[in-house]
């Protein structure tokens, strides 16, 4: 471990609320078992690439093993406890999650970033932290260390804890990322919560379904082929309609989104804080240096915040996207990086009005009309936005909850995905109205991975 820690007793943990476990737990009901604590927040990329490395060390030690998610928000929207409920579901968290709004647990441990890491040995000290991803090695060594002498001294107690979660749902569509138009009758969404992508009418029929696609995010139509990010396996596959796929990008950390810039395509590579481009020459990071900020510049020296919403802008070439973390709206142009609105990592809220007024609050669609006019879908703030002539306006569309992409129509409406309440919406503009676009014709397959309540350890609420 990257920090050996006096011999502390482990505070326990304080919060509102625990998800995937039908009764509070507490470290001394943990007692005899390794613990370990991920301090995490839902919004942050780097904390989902633990929640990914820690399903190796559950399944490497499953009877010795507890892993609890302390979910510790930066964002107000965070601090919602069904806001934390869905993250769990749509991450397919398997572990128990203790909700801690007020951040006591936090505080209690010393915590400074997310995500950081805390192991409890099965004595109930504190016995290891370290902060960031990439620890899973370490980390193993420690709990198989832990584990081996907690057995010689005959402490170790070993059993399965029985896990909860509410059914998944008979919704066509489960936590929809991602959502393009073919600039005329087809829609392609993402479907990332059953991992896999529909090609759509504008009357909701499928024409295409491509599966086995890890939790899919941004989507574009490229031809006949639909371009697929898949935000878990750190690739970008071009699809045809008989489901071939040919790899487009490799090794890109968590790509979330992507879109055509004339001759090239950009992709948000969302867990590394960088663009990067795909064109003749091959792939490459054109702007960010892989650290986490908002600085403009030459695009390769320019500070990045976990881009997550990309549109091509009309004329010759450049993009619009969307810095998630700093809740900024950016562009792309001739290799140089400039923010249209967006104060930094910790400025957020609602306010319209002009770049140094105006605010987002973790913004993950963009898209840019003919005129130039860019619609934002803001999405902790369950809001579309406008951006026009220097302005940032609301459209009063009621109903919407994280939204999380979207894109203009040939006839100007937008479709949405609403991804909280797994749907896709036809919004018209001018008068704000919105219309589900009700899918019909897609398979009710289960998806590649599970959440709690597609893979309870358990039939149901259970003891310890």
């Amino acid at each position: 471990m990257a920090t050996a820690l006096p011999l502390v007793r482990a505070p326990e943990l304080e919060g509102v609320g625990w998800v995937n476990v039908p009764d509070p737990l507490s470290l001394a009901a943990l007692r005899g078992r390794v613990v370990i604590l991920h301090f995490w927040t839902l919004s942050c990329v780097n904390c989902l690439h633990v929640v990914e490395e820690l399903r190796e060390l559950e399944i490497a030690f499953p009877e010795e093993l507890t892993v609890v998610g302390v979910h510790s928000p930066k964002f107000p929207h965070e601090a919602d406890h069904e806001a934390v409920r869905r993250a769990v579901a749509r991450h397919r968290v398997n572990h128990p999650v203790i909700d801690d709004p007020e951040m006591r647990t936090w505080a209690q441990y010393a915590v400074r970033a997310w995500p950081t890491l805390v192991v409890v040995d099965p004595a109930g000290y504190v016995v290891g932290a370290v902060a960031g991803e990439g620890h899973v090695d370490a980390l193993s060594e420690a709990v198989e260390r832990l584990v081996a002498e907690a057995e010689e001294k005959g402490t170790l107690r070993r059993g399965d804890l029985d896990l909860w979660g509410p059914p998944p749902g008979e919704q066509a569509l489960r936590f929809p990322g991602k959502v393009a138009s073919d600039g005329g009758e087809r829609v392609v969404i993402a479907d990332t919560g059953r991992d896999r992508v529909l090609v759509c009418d504008l009357d909701g029929r499928v024409l295409g379904e491509h599966r086995l696609l890890e939790q899919p995010q941004g989507v574009r139509f490229d031809g006949d082929h639909v371009l697929v990010c898949e935000s878990t396996g750190d690739q970008v596959w071009r699809v045809g309609p008989d489901d071939s796929r040919t790899l487009v990008a490799d090794g890109i950390a968590s790509p979330w989104d992507l879109a055509h810039d004339g001759d090239r395509l950009v992709i948000c590579e969302a867990g590394r804080h960088r663009l990067w481009v795909v064109d003749a020459f091959g792939a490459r990071a054109v702007a960010g240096t892989a650290a986490e900020g908002l600085r403009d510049g030459p695009a390769a020296d320019a500070l990045l915040a976990q881009p997550s919403g990309i549109t091509a802008l009309p004329g010759p070439a450049g993009v619009a996207f969307l810095d998630a973390e700093a809740s900024a709206l950016r562009v792309l142009r001739n290799e140089h990086v400039d923010t249209l609105l967006g104060q930094g990592l910790f400025d957020w809220g609602t306010a319209d009005g002009d770049r140094v007024s105006a605010r987002l609050q973790h913004p993950l669609g963009v898209a840019a009309a003919p005129d130039g006019t860019l619609f934002v879908a803001d999405t902790f703030n369950g809001l579309l936005r406008v951006w026009r002539d220097g302005r940032l306006e609301t459209m009063p569309v009621a109903g919407l909850l994280e939204p999380g992409g979207l894109d203009v129509l040939p006839d100007g409406r937008l479709v949405v995905a609403d991804t909280g309440n797994h749907r896709i919406v036809i919004v018209d503009p001018a008068s704000a109205r919105s219309t589900e676009l009700v899918i019909h014709g897609a398979s009710g397959e289960p998806s590649l991975g599970a959440g709690p309540g597609e893979l309870a350890v358990g039939d149901g609420p259970g003891e310890l």
